[in-house]
């Protein structure tokens, strides 16, 4: 296998180092390029659902409140203050004076009013507004042109940061993002090639001398699937930076160009493995008595070697994992979390007290069924295939034969969804979001995402069912320590039960160009262009005071 890796990354830099000779594209002055991976789905910022149009709007949309994507914040954008009532069921928002669109008219309270009604309404079907748990008792009023009310039906914790999902359009005019509020609007788009986006001359903000922003005259997003390429173009300069690297291109980089690289440390992202317990699993009885045996899964659990998955898969960029809580979220990781350690001895012996032996090399279950089972994943993730092979090694270490099968996406999908035809996943979660909440759909046993048991009617057990009450006070709680004591009660469950079992964090990896200013990286999504107006190249910007 390292021989073979080793001709993998020899093939990769001369590769690369024959695409970096080749010429560049000509760009426009002052304007800023990257990738992205595929066409984003919609231009419509209410009805977002996917990543590439989230990007879009986030460049677009200008907002009541944007997240600071570093201390977690809200901040003030189009509303220069505002203020939730101490029930939690009253935001008034106050705009900032002389406010406007991206084509000179005027933004008031009457477009923001509408914005956040089309957002609400049923029929624009906005994922959005799921956030709001109730979006048809939501009511808004406008008592004059800079103030808007919104009234709950009831206090929604972390409500604020809902706003920075929400672009304010002109009213009764949607135009697919062509005339915003935020800093850059839509000007073209070629399915499969581009999407160009040009500086809003009347964005409100100025920097500190005067200037007004954003710095970059426009920005170009390319649709590119394609790694190798989209490496070779950051070598040659004709892409500013890409988020998200894989290890093996972080080390390409890395080689040719040191100072562009950055590991930010771990991202909220996890990457886990999970065993079937749903009673409609085309399994047989005596496998899922496993899969539903705590011990079981703790032993599995406990022959993993983690430090190894994040060394040999990731090349060192990603951090062993236990929880499904990043320690990169300060907030709301539980420093205090105990849970099984990586010990053969104490798996093999978590075996044994659980009702399975050894003869020889195989485990067997006390009836004598050997123990063998497959683990999905999806083919093309090679940091995935990597783990799901040396987790392989290390379960026939405790006597277990395991397969790794690995199926394309769509098939993947449903085997677990539909069919709920497999044994074992090895997949990833990404969590765009540090507030618990957010993971909702995940832990309540009646969710379609519960994936170990899917769908539930009623808890199958008790500590899921502790797990739905946790959750469901933490989502309704007012005290931020109440809130807090309950996530914490739901990792040291998870940490107990192992109905996922973490493996690793992969590290947030980016390059960035040394022509590239005003980039400040953050490990949550949009990653290192979160402060894209005052992003810039030395080639161009707008002067002081100037459109």
């Amino acid at each position: 296998m390292r021989s073979r890796l080793r001709c993998t990354f020899a093939f990769l830099l001369l590769f690369l180092a024959f695409c970096a000779t080749c010429p560049a594209e000509s760009r426009q002055p002052g304007e800023l390029v990257w990738a992205i991976h595929y066409d984003p789905a919609t231009f419509d910022p209410a009805k977002v659902d996917d990543q590439a149009s989230e990007l879009v709007r986030y460049l677009t949309g200008g907002v009541l409140l944007r997240v600071n994507r570093l201390t977690g914040k809200p901040e003030p954008q189009l509303a220069a203050s505002y203020q939730i009532s101490s029930a939690g069921r009253l935001l008034v928002f106050h705009l900032r004076s002389g406010l406007r669109f991206s084509d000179g008219a005027a933004l008031t309270s009457a477009d923001v009013a509408w914005s956040l009604r089309r957002v609400l309404a049923p029929q624009t079907q906005s994922v959005v507004a799921e956030e709001f748990l109730s979006p048809a008792a939501v009511t808004l009023d406008t008592p004059d042109k800079l103030t808007v009310r919104v009234h709950l039906p009831r206090r929604i914790p972390g409500v604020e940061r809902i706003f920075d999902e929400i672009a304010i359009e002109p009213a009764n005019r949607p135009s697919l993002g062509r005339v915003t509020s935020g800093p850059f609007a839509v000007v073209e788009v070629k399915s499969g090639q581009y999407v160009e986006l040009r500086r809003n001359a009347y964005y409100w903000r100025r920097d500190a001398r005067g200037v007004q922003l954003p710095y970059a005259t426009g920005i170009r997003l390319e649709i590119l699937n394609n790694r190798e390429q989209e490496t070779a173009d950051f070598l040659r300069g004709e892409v500013d930076l890409i988020d998200g690297l894989s290890p093996e291109y972080f080390a390409v980089v890395a080689r040719r160009e040191p100072q562009a690289v950055r590991d930010l440390g771990a991202s909220l992202n996890t990457e886990q493995l999970w065993f079937n317990q749903s009673p409609a699993a085309p399994l047989p009885d005596f496998e899922k008595a496993w899969f539903r045996n705590r011990g079981f899964r703790v032993a599995v659990s406990q022959a993993i070697h983690r430090a190894d998955l994040a060394r040999i898969a990731y090349n060192g960029h990603a951090t062993p994992a236990f929880d499904f809580i990043s320690p990169a979220n300060h907030l709301w990781h539980d420093d205090d979390l105990k849970y099984p350690r990586e010990n053969l001895a104490d798996a093999e012996r978590m075996l044994a007290v659980s009702g399975f032996h050894r003869s020889g090399k195989q485990l067997y279950d006390a009836a004598g069924h050997p123990v063998r089972f497959s683990i999905l994943t999806n083919a093309g993730n090679g940091a995935r295939q990597k783990m799901a092979s040396l987790i392989q090694q290390d379960l026939a270490a405790a006597g277990m034969e395991v397969t790794v099968v690995e199926l394309d996406f769509p098939a993947l999908i449903e085997r677990l969804m539909h069919k709920q035809d497999y044994e074992a996943c090895l997949l990833g979660v990404s969590n765009a979001e540090p507030d618990p909440s957010s993971m909702m759909n995940m832990w309540l046993s009646s969710s379609p995402n519960h994936q170990w048991n899917p769908s539930q009617k009623a808890p199958a057990t008790q500590w899921e069912a502790e797990i739905d009450r946790q959750m469901r006070l933490q989502a309704s709680s007012a005290s931020q320590s109440e809130r807090k004591v309950a996530i914490d009660h739901v990792q040291q469950i998870v940490a107990d039960q192992q109905p996922f079992i973490y493996l690793v964090y992969p590290n947030v990896l980016q390059a960035i160009s040394p022509q590239l200013s005003g980039v400040d990286g953050a490990i949550l999504s949009p990653g290192p262009v979160w402060k894209i107006d005052l992003m810039r190249r030395p080639d161009g910007r707008p002067q002081a005071g100037g459109r």
